[in-house]
């Protein structure tokens, strides 16, 4: 069995990691903008003040990830697991959301302008 990989303030823009496996991954500070990350599996990854605004996260699992101050502002997170994710202080806004299972763990000051899916309400904290 690998270790998660260390991505940690790594440029990652426009990079398609679609279907990859991250799961555990520190990829705090990256800059993932723009990048395809459709379906990927990023459960209990650290995703602490990256950057993922206009990134397609649409399926991705992101269970249990730490994504708190991220900016995922205009994001596709469309059918996104966000089941337990720490989302405090995160930027959603614009972030298309349908049908994403949020039951977050923490969205207290998360900034979800704009960020609903139709329908959609968030819980959390």
């Amino acid at each position: 069995m690998s270790n998660p990989p260390d991505l940690a303030k790594k440029d990652l823009s426009h990079v398609n990691l679609a279907t990859a496996n991250l799961a555990g991954a520190d990829l705090h500070e990256a800059s993932l903008r723009n990048a395809t990350l459709k379906e990927t599996n990023l459960e209990g990854a650290d995703l602490t003040s990256a950057d993922l605004s206009h990134a397609n996260l649409a399926g991705a699992c992101l269970r249990n990830a730490s994504a708190s101050h991220a900016n995922m502002a205009d994001a596709d997170l469309r059918d996104t697991d966000l089941e337990g994710t720490n989302l405090r202080g995160a930027s959603l806004a614009g972030a298309k959301l349908s049908d994403a299972q949020r039951t977050v763990a923490t969205a207290a000051g998360a900034d979800f302008a704009e960020g609903r899916g139709e329908g959609e309400s968030a819980s959390g904290d």
